[in-house]
């Protein structure tokens, strides 16, 4: 099935998909302003640090709120979530303009905490959701391979269209059209509808308990402020239950990972990855301005803002490059596992080859091939869990690996800031790539020691329930 035939047959994947484009396409777009002016508030002694920090400010309320997110998306109208999340994140993301005219690093990195805090429900939403709008195993593989292709294709977009706005006209109009793209996205993802869930939760024993206490209060002749000072009581303690029943049903999505071989293996290798990737993430814009001052200082206003601009563009096209190959690699005869493995392996040592690269250009090309071996590593990863998991527990089980690779991620970024800082960005950087290496040589010794095959490409789903 060829992309323009699964969204002309699948409205509800369509508007999904058309909402992912608009508000990915303002998040790279944003992102260049930000970490541009990160940079120039810095200064250049600070320079990998200031960069960490922000990495760190934004991946880590993935890591605080991804449970209670899992829990949420499981319990919810998961509709609803993705557009409550994107109207936030509209009013949020304007703060970058306050950010900017205080010239406020600690105002950036509020604002990019709370930004993210929001995402990590919306993206939990949007993952759980794909395999109940898309219930084939051909089409569940062509709706991962064009998600992965369009996130590409939005990093160069989006990465694009901040480079030449930022460098050329304004930061302040870079801020303004970002928190547009939430909301037109909030519009698409309201046109979705969605199947009846079966695995909706029973009314609220506490709820309950504590609405009859207060009509009991009531009836007697109880005082207002009592009445008050009991119903805040009770909310505090709904609050606590809460809390407690997301840590525990959260608990249980990882017990349930842990029960299947697959998807614990797939989890450990995950965390690897996000260790040697976050000191990328941590580094990826430092390479890109100082080439970006080599390259474009004589000709250019802002010259760190192209930097960066050009070595993102290349992430992207890059990503879209690779949809199409990861999508014939992976459905292949060979099993999605191998396939994995060997990517990740080289998906490390293109990070390793980036980091000797001479010039803004050289740079580009290699990740131009290096976003090219990712896409067949992300594709089958996410189509190996999508597969695997039943959908009553597919929020917590997506949530759970975006806890663990943004856990593992912000715990190598202020190290790798720092080390940059310290000891040069090249050798931090390619220290990170060996990491990812050594995480691919990982999976192959967790496959063989498990004395089981791994699930080829044509595995029937394991649940694709509703």
């Amino acid at each position: 099935m060829t992309y323009r035939q699964l969204l002309r047959g699948n409205a509800n994947f369509r508007h999904l998909w058309s909402g992912q484009v608009v508000s990915e396409i303002g998040d790279w777009l944003n992102n260049i302003a930000v970490l541009a002016l990160a940079l120039e508030l810095a200064g250049p002694a600070r320079q990998g640090r200031a960069i960490a920090v922000y990495a760190i400010a934004r991946h880590l309320p993935l890591f605080l709120f991804g449970p209670i997110a899992g829990v949420v998306v499981d319990r919810t109208d998961r509709r609803r979530v993705m557009i409550a999340a994107d109207v936030t994140r509209a009013v949020l993301a304007a703060g970058f303009l306050v950010a900017q005219q205080l010239s406020s690093l600690p105002a950036i990195y509020a604002v990019g905490a709370s930004l993210f805090a929001v995402s990590a429900f919306f993206n939990a939403a949007k993952r759980a959701t794909i395999p109940v709008v898309v219930t084939e195993a051909d089409e569940l593989l062509g709706a991962n391979s064009l998600s992965a292709s369009t996130t590409a294709a939005t990093i160069a977009v989006g990465s694009a269209l901040g480079g030449l706005v930022a460098t050329f006209i304004s930061r302040d109009l870079v801020f303004v059209l970002n928190a547009a793209t939430f909301l037109v996205s909030a519009l698409m993802i309201s046109r979705i509808r969605l199947p009846a869930r079966r695995d909706a939760p029973a009314a609220q024993p506490e709820r309950q308990q504590a609405a009859a206490q207060a009509i009991n209060f009531a009836s007697a002749g109880t005082s207002e402020k009592f009445v008050n000072e009991t119903a805040h009581v009770a909310t505090h303690q709904r609050i606590v239950a809460g809390l407690r029943r997301a840590f525990f049903e959260f608990r249980e999505g990882l017990r349930y990972v842990r029960r299947d071989g697959v998807l614990a293996a797939v989890f450990l290798v995950a965390a690897g990855w996000g260790l040697g990737n976050g000191v990328a993430r941590a580094l990826y814009s430092v390479f890109g301005a100082r080439l970006g001052e080599l390259t474009a200082a004589a000709w250019a206003a802002r010259p760190r803002d192209f930097g960066i601009s050009v070595l993102f563009v290349a992430m992207g096209v890059g990503g879209v490059l690779g949809a199409p190959v990861a999508r014939r690699f992976n459905a292949a005869g060979d099993s999605l596992g191998a396939r994995m493995g060997r990517s990740l392996v080289l998906d490390g040592c293109g990070l390793a080859l980036f980091t000797v690269m001479p010039s803004l250009w050289t740079a580009s090309l290699v990740l131009v091939a290096r976003e090219m071996n990712f896409a067949i590593w992300w594709t089958a990863q996410q189509t190996l869990v999508m597969r695997r998991t039943d959908n009553a527990y597919a929020g917590r089980v997506f949530a759970s690996y975006e806890t663990l690779t943004t856990l593992m991620m912000v715990s190598s970024m202020y190290a790798a800031g720092a080390g940059a800082d310290a000891f040069g960005i090249r050798p931090v950087a390619a220290a990170g790539g060996f990491v990812i290496a050594f995480s691919g040589l990982l999976w192959f010794l967790l496959r063989r020691r498990q004395g089981a095959r791994a699930p080829a490409a044509t595995d029937a789903p394991k649940h694709l329930s509703t």
